[in-house]
């Protein structure tokens, strides 16, 4: 009798019920291995390992007549997640006694969470109460005490916060994850000159963000090898990229102050024109509705970073110009017809991302 295709999704479902239960079985084969891990403090991320299971994913799919990008999702979201049960394994060799300043913000809140998922001890200084973890009141003995303090604060506020903690000797590493790192880098050269064990981070996400795996981290060398030695545990799991501290802000000026002002730009062009965006909406593009989604991101987040991050990067002068050349390029080929300067925009944009 010939299947019926109530039938045919009655199977499928129970193919998918399958699906998971072997997917749960895997997951529980990474704890397993996880808390190996954890035992031996082995990192959490093996990369010539997780390209092998891609690859071996590939390879069956290719078996099987299945797309090699399915397989290839398909294997890094199932990494992906048992890198994040690992994750959460506690380590009690690696657990520290940390100070969060600033934790009761939306990173520094985050911050909290993440630490303590893998067996940290978080004290928070800061205003007011922590209905999560505990309070320390009095910051010069929160630092003496600490093994670990960060400081996740406003940028322009970090270098005066970042002096008093170093005033204390704190005998422990002191990290902070601000966005922009001129203002920081005397105090932090001449901290480590001295002895102290300082470290720069910048997690290149937000608050929102539910994992770390994956994600990048920028680890901002400041003369201290042992702090770099622990801020690149703490982060275990990311995707970490090391350079000196001088370093990090002529590249944020591209990563962050270009990006964050053509969204900018973007959305500001739109509330100009004076068409609504319901209006536009309705007939919108794929193309318009990707930079739609981008820009409404930006529109959402907090206007006091967003603005320091333009305006206390002074690398942001110049990706700003090219910008204003770039869009004074465009306007001139477009406006005077000028097909053959447009197409050639075209074609090096196609280049440089490594098209043909």
């Amino acid at each position: 009798m010939r299947e019926s295709i109530d039938d045919i999704r009655k199977r499928i479902e129970k193919i998918d019920r399958e699906i998971l239960r072997m997917m749960a079985n895997r997951t529980a084969a990474a704890v397993e291995m996880g808390q190996m891990k954890a035992a031996e403090s082995i990192p959490l991320r093996a990369p010539q390992v997780e390209e092998k299971v891609i690859g071996r994913y590939v390879e069956r799919a290719r078996e099987f007549g299945m797309s090699a990008e399915s397989a290839r999702q398909i294997a890094t979201l199932l990494i992906r997640e048992s890198i994040e049960q690992q994750g959460h394994i506690p380590r009690p060799q690696l657990s520290k006694r940390m100070l969060i300043i600033g934790g009761n913000g939306r990173m520094g809140m985050w911050l909290c969470r993440f630490f303590a998922a893998r067996g940290h001890r978080i004290r928070v200084y800061d205003k007011g109460d922590n209905p999560q973890f505990p309070v320390e009141r009095d910051l010069e003995r929160g630092v003496r005490d600490a093994e670990v303090i960060i400081l996740s604060t406003p940028i322009s506020s970090t270098p005066g916060i970042l002096e008093e903690v170093l005033s204390y000797q704190p005998s422990g590493v002191v990290l902070d994850i601000a966005s922009i790192k001129t203002p920081l880098v005397p105090v932090l050269r001449n901290a480590s000159a001295k002895g102290a064990k300082v470290c720069s981070l910048h997690p290149m996400f937000g608050p929102d963000t539910a994992s770390i795996i994956d994600r990048n981290v920028v680890i901002c060398h400041c003369g201290s090898a042992e702090a770099t030695e622990l801020a690149r545990s703490l982060v275990d799991g990311s995707n970490i990229i090391e350079m000196e501290i001088e370093e990090h802000d002529p590249l944020m000026a591209y990563v962050l102050g270009l990006s964050h002002a053509v969204n900018i730009a973007f959305f500001e062009a739109l509330r100009q024109s004076g068409r609504s965006f319901a209006e536009l909406n309705r007939a919108a593009s794929t193309t318009f509705m990707r930079q739609v989604e981008s820009a409404r991101s930006v529109a959402e987040e907090n206007a006091q970073l967003y603005y320091e991050i333009q305006h206390l990067n002074p690398f942001n002068k110049d990706a700003l110009e090219y910008l204003q050349r770039a869009v004074d390029d465009l306007k001139d080929a477009a406006v005077k017809g000028d097909r053959e300067a447009f197409e050639r925009m075209m074609l090096e944009g196609r280049e440089y991302f490594g098209g043909k």
